[in-house]
């Protein structure tokens, strides 16, 4: 699959003062950088989205003690909008979870838990950095992401060992296919790595697979999922920011339009013909898993940000009026 975004030009012809009819050659405007679309997001709805982590670093299911890196990965989101907007303070605060989650790094390269979990953690923190590196607070962060570089790279190269177990044991996820093609695509980038994308690109071929054409699913464990559904357009649409492809944008508006009708009017994400997450469904820690609500929304507002469409950012609005205003 290709990830050359094809190159287009808009041919203009200009009447000159003689007479003459001149062709010019103008290209279209520039897509938005990965910065800038999380800077357009609403913030009143975008605030809800993230974690802050608390005065050891710690997110989440890690507030009692570290269990994992995918734990953290809460705080890199906040780190995203944080540094996109320009805000200082409440990066800074974040990075404590960047300084926490490595301090548990072993000598291999991982942080005492799963190859799953390492993916988590090293895709949404290196989606982070690259935002980092596009906002205004680049140079605020420049010499803690130079120093961060070794560490990111013994991670990275440590789960690119385990890239067998993982294509096996995520076969039936097309979402956690994609979480491993974004750790090891974003890697790449990061550290001018170029061994590290041709892995990346495994992943997706092997998620993309799963895609159903004819409706726009992602199949879960063999179906629709109307949570999962989102976590596949989130990781994707964060890919093409950086490695655009035609196909997979054709794959995410397809899959977007079939979201779209599990949102109902009301702003209540239908679970029902669920594979995964459905009342009696699947558990994770203890808890039935509900709908991830946050995870739908931010798939939404990237597509927005990147199509301007104007049905994702109501679905948005509808999903912030049921689950957030009225808590």
């Amino acid at each position: 699959m290709s990830f050359v975004r094809p190159f287009l030009r808009l041919a203009v012809f200009v009447i000159t003062l003689s007479g003459c009819v001149r062709a010019f050659a103008v290209s279209p405007p520039a897509p938005p950088s990965h910065a800038e679309t999380l800077r357009r997001m609403p913030e009143q709805i975008s605030s809800h989205l993230g974690s802050v982590p608390d005065a050891q670093g710690l997110v989440g299911h890690n507030l009692d003690g570290f269990k994992g890196a995918a734990f953290q990965r809460g705080a890199t989101v906040t780190l995203a909008f944080a540094a996109a907007r320009g805000d200082e303070k409440l990066a800074d605060n974040c990075w404590r979870a960047v300084d926490a989650t490595f301090a548990h790094q072993t000598e291999a390269g991982n942080f005492g838990d799963p190859a799953e979990s390492v993916a988590f953690w090293l895709c949404e923190l290196s989606r982070s950095l690259l935002v980092i590196q596009q906002s205004p607070l680049a140079a605020h962060f420049h010499d803690r992401i130079e120093a961060l570089k070794p560490k990111l790279a013994r991670a990275v190269h440590w789960l690119a060992g385990e890239r067998e177990r993982l294509k096996r044991e995520d076969r039936a996820a097309p979402n956690r296919l994609f979480f491993d093609a974004e750790a090891f695509l974003f890697s790449s980038r990061l550290l001018g790595d170029q061994s590290l994308e041709p892995i990346g690109r495994e992943f997706i071929a092997q998620g993309m697979k799963l895609f159903r054409a004819e409706d726009g699913v992602f199949l879960e464990h063999n179906g629709g999922d109307s949570s999962y559904q989102a976590v596949n357009l989130l990781r994707l649409g964060e890919i093409v920011l950086h490695f655009p492809d035609p196909q997979i944008e054709a794959a995410i508006a397809a899959g977007v339009k079939w979201e779209l009708q599990r949102i109902g009017p009301d702003g209540v994400v239908n679970t029902d013909g669920n594979t995964r997450v459905h009342p009696g469904g699947e558990v994770f820690m203890g808890r039935e898993k509900t709908a991830n609500v946050g995870e739908i929304a931010l798939a939404l507002l990237y597509f927005h940000g990147r199509t301007g469409d104007e049905a994702s950012l109501a679905a948005v609005q509808r999903l912030y009026g049921h689950y957030v205003k009225k808590r």
